[in-house]
């Protein structure tokens, strides 16, 4: 015999970290009585805000904050405890840039470690008053929050690979028929899908874009198309990039590439050498690039990565 759940009785599971984050902040904010809590990530030296909620100091996702200005960077360091009813007890605190630019009189904060040990992000709220001291009784609670958040993030992540596999397979169907790459349609629906990841796990993701001279390579190269040049071209890209990167003939001139989940380090490494693979066949081409900014989007990044080719094409011009 079956039993069914009375309706009444019945809760949604979430689908991503993201989707739990924010349950878990709209709780966090209404049981601690905080102005703002949050989720964040750190690379780079950066402190990312990936999820918030806040009904004070105007905190967005995406923004973005010196990683070692933060009263998470003192508290991951060991100079004060989780859980702080009044950061002025704390001289690490009390003293961190942040406190006096969102005049923070409150802290709670626990570490997000992956489970190899790495450090993801934070968990934490700040409040505009101090709160009694019996807020520290809390610290279980967010410490078991932490964990169910922390499990839900590796999962996540480990599905994701999988996912980017199948979503490959199924974007077969948009091919460019000359150079075998994904076609225009393909790359506006990477932008998106990619973009939406980096929104919700605070992840990296980097723009190249070659513009191709066609002009110019069919009056140089006249015995040999400008066709045979650009299906070389692609053939490179591909042996360079990784599978899990995008690369795509966005227009019958214009090839880009998503290199997801690249921090600038490796953008700048995957550039010069292909800068240098090209530069061996000497095909008129320009090449520009850009880095995803956590507050906006791989569409602004795109544009950028364009502008950039754009601008080096007019100086060859003149």
């Amino acid at each position: 015999m079956t039993t069914f759940a009375p309706t009444s009785l019945l809760l949604q599971p979430f689908h991503n970290f993201h989707a739990a984050t924010g349950a878990v902040l709209k709780f966090l904010q209404g049981h601690l009585g905080f102005d703002l809590c949050m989720v964040t990530r750190v690379k780079d030296e950066q402190w990312i805000v990936v999820n918030v909620e806040d009904q004070r100091y105007g905190m967005k996702a995406g923004a973005v904050f010196p990683w070692k200005d933060t009263l998470c960077y003192s508290m991951v360091m060991g100079k004060g405890s989780n859980i702080t009813p009044d950061i002025s007890t704390v001289e690490a605190y009390a003293k961190a840039p942040l406190t006096e630019q969102f005049n923070i009189a409150a802290y709670v904060s626990m570490p997000l470690f992956h489970g190899d040990g790495t450090l993801f992000g934070t968990l934490c709220g700040f409040h505009s008053e101090a709160k009694p001291a019996s807020m520290e009784a809390q610290q279980p609670l967010l410490k078991v929050m932490v964990q169910l958040l922390v499990s839900l993030l590796d999962s996540d992540l480990k599905f994701l690979q999988q996912k980017r596999q199948v979503e490959r397979s199924q974007a077969d169907c948009w091919r460019d028929e000359l150079t075998g790459l994904y076609n225009h349609q393909a790359w506006e629906h990477f932008l998106s899908v990619e973009d939406s990841r980096c929104h919700r796990y605070g992840r990296d993701a980097c723009l190249i874009n070659l513009q191709l001279d066609l002009k110019a390579a069919d009056s140089a190269y006249g015995a040999s198309p400008p066709e045979t040049w650009i299906k070389a071209i692609a053939q490179l890209l591909r042996s360079i990039l990784r599978e899990e990167d995008i690369v795509a003939r966005v227009e019958q001139d214009q090839l880009g590439v998503i290199a997801v989940e690249t921090e600038p380090e490796r953008l700048i490494r995957l550039v010069n050498r292909i800068k240098a693979e090209l530069a061996i066949s000497a095909f008129p081409l320009a090449l520009g690039s850009a880095v995803r900014d956590p507050s906006k989007t791989l569409e602004v990044a795109w544009h950028h990565a364009q502008m950039t080719c754009q601008a080096k094409t007019s100086a060859k011009a003149s």
